[in-house]
Parts: C-alpha cells; structure tokens; sequence
C-alpha cells in the first residue's frame, strides 16, 4: 500500500500501476491533504470462491477463465456485462449468490 500526498504530483504512471493492481480499489482520505489508494486481488490469481459480499464485474471485451468450479456463496454477485465472458473449464457453477448475466458463459 503507498500513501501519496496531494502536495505533491503523482505521476501517471503511479496511478496507472495502483489501478492496475487489482481489483476492490479503495480511496480513503487521510485529512485535506494525503489520499490512501489501496487495491486487493492484483496478482493472487484468479479467484474461484466468491464468499458473502464478494463482487466481480467482467466488462466487454473481457474474459474470465477458470478451470474446474465456480463458487458463489450467498450475498455474492458476479456480474458479466455486455461483451464479457465467463468460461468454465471442466467444471460447474455452484451459484448461491447472484449471477447476472448479460454476456456470455461457456462450459467447456
């Protein structure tokens, strides 16, 4: 996690790393000055449990592969826009939460 002052100018390319990290971007300020931005999920994989409040939104032109399950626990929801994919490798969803669907799912 990195702290930037405001006092200071962030550089592009430092912004553009920190939203690239991950998903769950989280801004918090810290008083008038300093902005906290945080992210989770970056590069521990792709994520095949969703637990209770979870969220995932796979937008056009995106995919989301997994191989074997999917898992969404109640109060989950994974979202699949226009233009997005989810593709199941040799498995199946196990769909507890909420599913919303307007793009594409393939079983494979």
């Amino acid at each position: 996690m990195k702290n930037y002052n405001l006092d200071t100018i962030i550089k592009a390319c430092d912004l553009e790393e920190i939203l690239k990290a991950g998903d769950n971007i989280t801004i918090t300020k810290i008083d008038d000055c300093t902005l906290e931005i945080s992210s989770t999920a970056g590069d521990n994989g792709i994520k095949y449990h969703f637990k209770a409040l979870d969220t995932i939104t796979i937008v056009n032109c995106f995919q989301y592969n997994l191989y074997r399950n999917l898992i969404l626990d109640a109060t989950s929801v994974f979202t699949i826009d226009s233009g997005g994919q989810l593709v199941v490798h040799q498995g199946q969803i196990t769909n507890n939460g909420q599913l919303i669907n307007n793009g594409e799912i393939f079983n494979t």
